[in-house]
Protein backbone atom coordinates (compact mmCIF):
# COMPACT_ATOMS: atom_id res chain seq x y z
CA UNK A 1 0.00 0.00 0.00
CA UNK A 2 1.30 3.30 -0.84
CA UNK A 3 1.21 6.42 0.98
CA UNK A 4 -1.31 9.19 -0.27
CA UNK A 5 -0.70 12.98 -0.64
CA UNK A 6 -3.63 14.02 1.22
CA UNK A 7 -4.93 17.62 1.22
CA UNK A 8 -7.60 19.61 2.71
CA UNK A 9 -8.87 23.11 1.60
CA UNK A 10 -11.38 25.51 1.64
CA UNK A 11 -13.02 27.01 -1.70
CA UNK A 12 -14.32 29.99 -1.22
CA UNK A 13 -15.34 29.92 -5.01
CA UNK A 14 -17.70 26.93 -4.89
CA UNK A 15 -18.65 27.63 -1.20
CA UNK A 16 -16.96 23.82 -0.29
CA UNK A 17 -14.39 22.48 1.71
CA UNK A 18 -12.25 19.88 -0.52
CA UNK A 19 -10.11 16.64 -0.14
CA UNK A 20 -7.43 15.62 -2.54
CA UNK A 21 -5.23 12.58 -2.88
CA UNK A 22 -2.47 12.46 -4.75
CA UNK A 23 -4.18 16.26 -6.20
CA UNK A 24 -6.85 14.49 -7.37
CA UNK A 25 -10.69 15.65 -6.20
CA UNK A 26 -11.78 12.97 -3.99
CA UNK A 27 -14.69 14.86 -1.48
CA UNK A 28 -16.30 17.78 -1.35
CA UNK A 29 -18.49 19.60 2.11
CA UNK A 30 -20.82 21.98 0.83
CA UNK A 31 -22.10 24.95 2.48
CA UNK A 32 -23.51 28.21 2.58
CA UNK A 33 -22.38 31.41 4.87
CA UNK A 34 -24.82 32.90 7.28
CA UNK A 35 -24.83 35.59 9.31
CA UNK A 36 -23.62 34.01 12.15
CA UNK A 37 -22.79 30.68 10.69
CA UNK A 38 -22.36 28.15 8.34
CA UNK A 39 -24.91 25.55 6.89
CA UNK A 40 -23.29 22.53 6.07
CA UNK A 41 -25.74 21.16 3.50
CA UNK A 42 -24.06 18.48 1.66
CA UNK A 43 -21.15 16.01 1.81
CA UNK A 44 -19.71 13.50 -1.19
CA UNK A 45 -16.80 11.00 -0.77
CA UNK A 46 -15.98 9.42 -4.19
CA UNK A 47 -17.31 5.45 -3.69
CA UNK A 48 -13.52 4.25 -3.96
CA UNK A 49 -12.44 6.15 -0.83
CA UNK A 50 -15.53 6.16 1.57
CA UNK A 51 -14.81 4.22 4.94
CA UNK A 52 -11.12 4.87 4.47
CA UNK A 53 -11.47 8.23 7.32
CA UNK A 54 -11.36 10.16 4.51
CA UNK A 55 -14.72 11.60 5.04
CA UNK A 56 -14.63 12.28 8.90
CA UNK A 57 -10.76 14.38 8.17
CA UNK A 58 -13.03 16.38 5.68
CA UNK A 59 -15.89 16.75 8.47
CA UNK A 60 -13.24 17.87 11.02
CA UNK A 61 -11.21 20.33 9.29
CA UNK A 62 -14.53 22.14 7.92
CA UNK A 63 -15.96 22.13 11.86
CA UNK A 64 -12.52 23.53 12.87
CA UNK A 65 -12.45 25.81 10.30
CA UNK A 66 -16.19 27.42 10.59
CA UNK A 67 -14.93 27.58 14.65
CA UNK A 68 -11.98 29.47 14.17
CA UNK A 69 -13.63 31.80 12.12
CA UNK A 70 -16.03 32.44 14.80
CA UNK A 71 -19.33 31.18 13.48
CA UNK A 72 -21.47 28.25 14.55
CA UNK A 73 -22.07 25.54 12.52
CA UNK A 74 -25.62 24.11 11.49
CA UNK A 75 -25.29 20.42 10.04
CA UNK A 76 -27.91 20.11 7.31
CA UNK A 77 -26.14 17.22 6.43
CA UNK A 78 -26.67 13.96 7.53
CA UNK A 79 -22.97 12.62 7.80
CA UNK A 80 -22.27 15.80 9.17
CA UNK A 81 -24.73 16.09 11.60
CA UNK A 82 -23.66 12.40 12.65
CA UNK A 83 -20.03 13.60 12.88
CA UNK A 84 -21.27 16.05 14.82
CA UNK A 85 -23.03 14.45 17.55
CA UNK A 86 -19.97 11.79 17.40
CA UNK A 87 -18.03 14.40 18.76
CA UNK A 88 -19.52 16.33 21.60
CA UNK A 89 -16.56 18.80 22.07
CA UNK A 90 -18.27 20.34 19.86
CA UNK A 91 -21.34 20.83 21.00
CA UNK A 92 -21.26 24.71 22.00
CA UNK A 93 -20.63 25.28 18.57
CA UNK A 94 -23.62 23.77 17.06
CA UNK A 95 -26.89 24.98 16.17
CA UNK A 96 -29.31 22.34 15.41
CA UNK A 97 -31.95 23.14 12.58
CA UNK A 98 -35.44 22.82 13.24
CA UNK A 99 -36.58 19.16 12.31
Amino acid sequence: MTSKDISVSRNDGLDRYELRLDGTLVGVAEYQVEPASVALTHTNMEPDFRHQGYSSRLARFAVEDIISGGRRIKPYCSYMAAYLRKHPEYSHHVSWPQE
